[in-house]
C-alpha cells in the first residue's frame, strides 16, 4: 500500500469514528523558506561554539577534506530521509515505513503518539545535525563543521514541525506528500 492511499483510508476510517482533525503541515515552498529561517540560529549557535574554541580556518588543511566534504554533501538528503525510516521503522515495524528518493522523501503508514512521531521527525537532525557537530567540536575538522551546518540545515523544517508536537494531543498521522502531520482528536 503507498502512502497516500494509507494516509486517505486511516483518515476516512478515523473521521468515521467521530474523531475531528487538525492539520500540522508545512506545504510546498513554505517548509522551505520557515525551514531554513528556523536553522539560522541553530547554525549561529554551532559556528559561534565552533569558532570560539580555538583558531580554526575556514579553508580545508588537506584536499581529502573536500573530499570528505563532497562525499558527505551529496549523501545528505539520502540519509536524512534513511534516518527517519530507520528511527520509525524501530519505533513502528519496517513494513510502515515508505521511503521515495525522486524527489527525496519518508513517510510512516502508522498511527502515532507525539514521542514516537517526534523521534522519527527529528532523527536527522539529532543524528546527523548534532552528530556531526559533535565531532566537528571534539575534532575540530573543517569538514565536520560543514557537515553539520549542511545536515542542520537539511533539518530544519523537521525542527519546526517538531515545534508543533505540544499542541497535538491524540491520533497523528505523517502526511504523505507534506511536510508535517494531521492529528486526530476527539
Amino acid at each position: 500500500m503507498d502512502a497516500s492511499s494509507f494516509f486517505e483510508e486511516e483518515s476516512s476510517r478515523l473521521a468515521g469514528q467521530g474523531y475531528g482533525s487538525r492539520a500540522f503541515v508545512l506545504r510546498g515552498k513554505r517548509a522551505y523558506v520557515f525551514g531554513f529561517l528556523c536553522a539560522l540560529p541553530l547554525i549561529a549557535a554551532l559556528s559561534a561554539w565552533y569558532f570560539s574554541l580555538s583558531p580554526r580556518f575556514l579553508w580545508a588543511e588537506r584536499w581529502q577534506d573536500f573530499l570528505l566534504f563532497a562525499a558527505l554533501a551529496v549523501s545528505a538528503v539520502p540519509l536524512h530521509e534513511c534516518m527517519h525510516a530507520l528511527v520509525w521503522g524501530l519505533c513502528c515495524g519496517f513494513s510502515r515505513v515508505r521511503v521515495r528518493l525522486s524527489p527525496p522523501a519518508c513517510s510512516c503508514l502508522a498511527q502515532m503518539g507525539r514521542v514516537r512521531y517526534f523521534l522519527g521527525a527529528a532523527a536527522p537532525f539529532l543524528i546527523l545535525g548534532l552528530g556531526f557537530s559533535a565531532a566537528a567540536l571534539v575534532t575540530g575538522g573543517w569538514a565536520f563543521y560543514a557537515a553539520a551546518a549542511l545536515h542542520i540545515l537539511c533539518a530544519g523544517a523537521d525542527v519546526l514541525v517538531c515545534c508543533f508536537l505540544p499542541a497535538a494531543r491524540g491520533i497523528l498521522l505523517d502526511h504523505p506528500t507534506e511536510c508535517g502531520f494531521v492529528c486526530y482528536f476527539r
